[in-house]
């Protein structure tokens, strides 16, 4: 696990954009997959995590069927809000590695 501030400064380095993965993990003494994980967005430090478990409401009330999944929760249902957020994510992770497009045209997934 690096240190909060370990990692700020690989993001502060990654958005100057003026040095390679490489040379950031090289410079930081952290593994070049750490970095590239940063730069994708899913390295998530744990003291952050803790802070965006606090964003869900608290569990109350008995356990019903959730209207858009089925699953048997207590509402509201957090099984369709991570859903919701892992989805985001994996968009976001998408878009970042399939890069700029040319002018005119737009980004595929595929054939």
């Amino acid at each position: 696990m690096i240190e909060a501030a370990l990692a700020d400064e690989i993001r502060r380095l990654l958005a100057e954009g003026r040095l390679s993965q490489r040379k950031i993990a090289l410079r930081t003494g952290v593994s070049r997959g750490t970095v590239n994980a940063i730069a994708l967005g899913k390295r998530v430090l744990r003291n952050r995590r803790r802070e965006a478990a606090e964003e869900f409401p608290p569990l109350d009330g008995p356990a019903s069927r959730c209207p858009s999944c089925g699953a048997m929760v207590r509402m509201p249902c957090l099984a369709c809000r991570l859903r919701a957020e892992q989805r985001r994510l994996r968009l976001s992770a998408a878009g970042a590695r399939r890069g700029p497009t040319l002018r005119g045209q737009t980004a595929t997934a595929g054939w």
